[in-house]
C-alpha cells in the first residue's frame, strides 16, 4: 500500500476578453447565489428550534427527581447475600415503578466489547468502535490569474457607468492523487479519462456499538465529579455486588462525550513498539503524540474469512493500523477509459509524477479508532429487558416539543461526573452549537444587508464604514430578535428578545438615514441585476433601470459618518 501522493500538470486555456459566465454555467451561478441568500436564515430557525427543545428537555431533567445507582448501601438494612438488600429492592422498584424517571450512576466496571462483523474484528473494552474509511482519489486543483479591466454598461434610460471586471484569465489545471477521507467525482474534470475516480465504497466509514454492554454500579462510585470510596473497607467492596444494568446502544448514539477517539493498531503480542527516531525527538521537545491502543495480532484469525475480506479482497497491512484493498479494473472499463483518453487528447500524455509509485485510483483502506473508557457516568431511564429478568438503561424522550432527537435524555460521558454536572455539560454544548450558527448568520449579514440596502434604494457599498457596519448589526439583531421572538415566545427570555430586537432596529434606521441613495427605479430589479453581478452574468443580463444618483438634500443628521452624511435624505 503506497502512500505518496502524485501530482500531474493538466492543459491550460488562455482566455481573452471578459471573465463573464454566460449561458447554463451563469444561470446555476445565479442560482447558487440566490440558495446562499435564502439557506442560512432557514438554518438558523431550524437550529434555534433544536436549541429550544434541547434546554427545554434538560430543564425538565435538572428538575427532575433523579435515582442515584451508586447510593443504596447507606440506608438498606443489610439482608440476602452479595450485598443484595431491601434498600437495592426498593431502588430498583421506585426506579421502575414511575415510567420515565431518569437514573444516574457511575461505574468502573464495564463489561463490552464491539464488533465489526464484515471484517470479523472485535475489540473488548471499546464502547464504541470507529471505522474510517478513505480513498485513492485524483482532485483537480483549478487556478485563474485574470486581469482588472473596465467597461462601461448602461442603463434602460440611457445612464451609463464605469465598473471593473475581470478580463484576459488564464486558467490552469493541475491534478494530485492522494489518500481522501470522501470519494470525488471526476466526471467534471477538464480530463475526466486521466484522472478517473472509481466510485467503489466496499466498507465505509461507519460506528460500531456493543448491543449487550454491562454495567456495574456499586457504592461510593458517584459523586459530583470525585471519586471518595473511603468510608467503604475492603471486604464491604467484595461484598457489594451493586447494581447491574445493560446499556442501550441508542445511549452510544453520540458516543462518549470527553473520551477522544484513539487508533488501534494490531502488533505481535500487543506490545507496543518502540517508538522511531522522529518520535523521541517530538516527545524530547513537548509535543503531544497520539494515544494508540496495541491490540495482539491474534485477533485478526478470523479476518481471512470474513465478508470483507473474501468479497473486496481486504487484508490487514499495518502502516497506522491500515487494512487494504486493491482496485481491480474491468477489461471493459480499461478499454472505455483508454478510449476517453484519446478523445480529450491524454493518451500518451505521461509525465514524471506517472513514475512515483502510489496508490491506484479506486484503492479502498480504513483503520479502527476506539473509545475504551475505565469510568463512565450515565444517565438515563431504567427499564427491564424482555427477559424480564435484566436491566436496561435507555434514552428518555420528551414527545410533542420538537426534534426527537434534541428531546431526548440519554447521556454517557467519560470519567465520575454528577447528574447535574452531565446536563449542564449537555446544556453547554447546545448552546455552543448554536452559537456556531448564529456565527455564521452574522457572516451571511455581511452582504445580505448591502442587498437589504439596494431593496430600500441605499447603497451600502458606497457609505462609510461605519455605516456598512450599523447596516450589517442591524439586519443581524433583527433576524436574530425575530427568529427568538417566533420559537422562544414570551416565554424564556423576552426582555433579551426585545432588547435584541430594539437594538437592531436602531442600528438598522441609522444604517438607512446615513447610507448612500441610488438611483431611481424599481427596487426588485435592483436586487436581481445586484444578485446577477455577483453572479458574474454578462451585462446585458443586468441592465438597471437608472444609473442617474438621487439628488441630495438638506436633511442630515450630521457628524460621526463624515461626507457620506451629505448624500442623504
Amino acid at each position: 500500500m503506497n502512500t505518496m501522493p502524485t501530482v500531474r500538470h493538466g492543459r491550460t486555456y488562455y482566455n481573452r476578453g471578459p471573465n463573464d459566465k454566460r449561458g447554463i454555467v451563469g444561470i446555476c451561478s445565479v442560482i447558487f447565489i440566490v440558495m446562499l441568500l435564502i439557506v442560512p436564515p432557514i438554518i438558523l430557525i431550524a437550529s434555534e428550534r433544536s436549541r429550544y427543545t434541547r434546554f427545554i428537555a434538560l430543564s425538565d431533567a435538572l428538575d427532575s427527581d433523579i435515582v442515584e445507582l451508586n447510593h443504596h448501601h447507606h440506608h438498606q438494612h443489610q439482608h440476602g447475600k452479595d450485598g443484595d438488600s431491601s434498600s437495592s429492592k426498593e431502588l430498583l422498584r421506585s426506579a421502575l415503578a414511575t415510567p420515565g424517571t431518569l437514573v444516574h450512576g457511575t461505574s468502573t466496571h464495564i463489561e463490552t466489547i464491539s464488533t465489526d462483523s464484515e471484517m470479523s474484528v472485535s475489540i473488548p473494552g471499546a464502547l464504541t468502535l470507529r471505522r474510517n474509511a478513505e480513498y485513492c482519489q485524483w482532485q483537480e486543483v483549478q487556478s485563474q490569474r485574470c486581469q482588472t479591466c473596465t467597461r462601461t454598461v448602461k442603463a434602460s434610460d440611457g445612464s451609463s457607468k464605469e465598473e471593473s471586471y475581470q478580463c484576459n484569465c488564464v486558467t490552469e489545471y493541475n491534478y494530485v492523487k492522494a489518500w481522501r477521507s470522501r470519494r470525488i467525482l471526476s466526471i467534471g474534470f477538464d480530463q475526466p479519462g486521466a484522472h478517473h475516480n472509481p466510485q467503489r465504497d466496499p466498507m465505509p466509514s461507519r460506528v460500531f456499538v456493543d448491543e449487550d454492554a454491562k454495567l456495574t454500579f456499586r457504592e461510593g462510585e458517584g459523586g459530583d465529579g470525585d471519586y471518595n470510596n473511603n468510608n467503604m473497607n475492603q471486604q464491604q467492596q467484595h461484598n457489594n455486588r451493586g447494581i447491574q444494568a445493560h446499556l442501550d446502544p441508542n445511549m452510544l448514539s453520540n458516543g462518549v462525550r470527553s473520551q477522544p477517539y484513539r487508533l488501534v493498531e494490531f502488533v505481535p503480542n500487543g506490545r507496543a513498539p518502540p517508538p522511531s527516531f522522529f518520535s523521541r525527538i517530538f516527545i524530547f521537545l513537548g509535543f503531544p503524540t497520539r494515544n494508540t491502543r496495541y491490540e495482539p495480532m491474534q485477533l485478526l484469525k478470523d479476518t481471512p474469512y470474513s465478508p470483507a475480506a473474501t468479497r473486496d479482497n481486504f487484508v490487514y497491512v499495518g502502516q497506522g493500523g491500515y487494512f487494504f484493498s486493491p482496485h481491480e479494473s474491468a477489461t471493459s472499463s480499461k478499454l472505455f477509459n483508454y478510449f476517453a483518453q484519446y478523445l480529450e487528447g491524454s493518451l500518451f500524455d505521461w509525465q514524471m509524477g506517472d513514475l512515483m509509485p502510489s496508490c491506484t485510483a479506486g484503492d479502498v483502506r480504513f483503520q479502527y479508532e476506539v473509545q475504551d473508557p475505565t469510568v463512565v457516568s450515565v444517565l438515563g431511564m431504567l427499564q427491564r429487558k424482555q427477559d424480564g429478568e435484566r436491566l436496561k438503561i435507555t434514552p428518555r424522550t420528551m414527545h410533542g416539543i420538537g426534534d426527537v432527537n434534541a428531546a431526548t435524555i440519554g447521556l454517557v460521558h467519560a470519567g465520575h461526573s454528577g447528574a447535574r454536572a452531565m446536563i449542564l455539560a449537555e446544556d453547554s454544548d447546545s448552546k455552543n452549537r448554536a452559537h456556531v450558527v448564529r456565527g455564521l448568520l452574522f457572516l451571511w449579514s455581511i452582504p445580505a444587508s448591502r442587498l437589504a440596502g439596494v431593496a430600500l434604494e441605499r447603497e451600502l457599498g458606497e457609505s462609510s464604514f461605519a455605516t456598512q457596519v450599523e447596516g450589517v448589526f442591524g439586519l443581524f439583531l433583527v433576524l436574530l430578535g425575530a427568529v427568538w421572538l417566533l420559537v422562544w415566545g414570551e416565554t424564556f427570555g423576552a426582555m433579551e428578545t426585545t432588547l435584541v430586537f430594539f437594538t437592531g432596529a436602531v442600528f438598522g434606521y441609522l444604517a438607512l438615514k446615513s447610507a448612500v441613495r441610488r438611483g431611481a427605479g424599481r427596487r426588485w430589479h435592483g436586487v436581481v441585476c445586484r444578485v446577477a453581478k455577483w453572479a458574474n452574468a454578462p451585462p446585458e443580463w443586468r441592465v438597471e433601470d437608472s444609473y442617474v444618483p438621487a439628488p441630495p438634500t438638506g436633511n442630515t443628521l450630521g457628524g460621526g459618518h463624515g461626507g457620506t452624511r451629505s448624500k442623504m435624505l
